[in-house]
């Protein structure tokens, strides 16, 4: 697509002032196709809102408190947009989390009720959760880039020492050019912007569900960022992300939240 064109040359041109060809052709490779939630695009969806639930199914709780609805999307509209891989291409999904504190942080199986996501058909609900304000987004694609404390930019700094300092300046420039303003970043799919550690590594390595098996690629589902227009606060900076396994059903996502 054209605007893909467009950004991966201006990677390229940005990459390219700081950094030798071989970095650069390294580096390249490594972007992601993502959709972001903002202003303007190609289509719009919703967060907050009216929640949804499968006919018949009852309100999520978590140490008998009911979850909140964050937000639903249909992903075959979504992929009309942009085939996102790790993405589903179809279906409908809507996510739930305990989001008032003590909420939990995804670093313990015993945590695993405290956010649920839905599939298939979904139908209007009475909320009995906490109800947040409708919030239409646009979305637009866009080429993501691995957080510096990703291990593919540590294996690039371990093969041209002194990359990933270099690094950790464009990654935010990159970050400030597709969300201006100090925008909250939420994201559908692509590389996750972290706030600590890999999703998969590091103290939260216990987020992985035993039953995921070891070699399969666990990738971002969502990211939702804080935001004063929905009433999240995650943290400051906070954000939480669900992801999932390949080829493991939706419902079994995990959730992390990093502030």
């Amino acid at each position: 697509m054209d605007h893909f064109v467009a950004q991966r040359q201006r990677l390229r041109s940005l990459f390219g002032v700081f950094f030798a060809p071989e970095v650069t052709g390294a580096l390249l490779p490594l972007a992601r196709p993502a959709l972001r939630l903002g202003v303007g695009g190609d289509a719009t969806v919703h967060l907050g809102g009216d929640p949804l639930l499968p006919p018949g199914e009852p309100w999520p709780t978590w140490q008998d408190r009911p979850l909140d609805f964050l937000a639903s999307f249909d992903f075959g509209e979504l992929a009309e947009v942009l085939a996102v891989p790790g993405l589903p291409q179809e279906g409908r999904a809507a996510f739930y989390y305990a989001a008032s504190a003590p909420r939990p942080w995804g670093d313990d199986a015993a945590q695993r009720d405290g956010w649920r996501l839905f599939t298939g058909d979904l139908v209007a609900t009475e909320a009995q959760g906490q109800t947040f304000p409708q919030l239409s987004l646009g979305v637009a694609p866009f080429l993501s880039l691995p957080a510096p404390q990703e291990p593919a930019v540590h294996q690039l700094d371990e093969r041209y020492s002194g990359v990933r300092q270099v690094y950790e300046q464009l990654h935010a420039a990159w970050l400030q050019h597709v969300w201006p303003d100090d925008a909250p970043v939420h994201q559908l799919g692509g590389w996750p912007a972290l706030v600590q550690t890999p999703l998969d590594q590091g103290d939260l390595s216990s987020m992985i569900p035993k039953q995921a098996a070891a070699d399969q690629e666990r990738s971002l589902l969502l990211q939702l960022d804080s935001d004063p227009r929905l009433g999240w606060d995650w943290g400051a900076p906070g954000r939480i992300y669900f992801s999932a396994c390949t080829n493991e059903p939706l419902e079994n996502a995990w959730l992390t939240l990093q502030a």
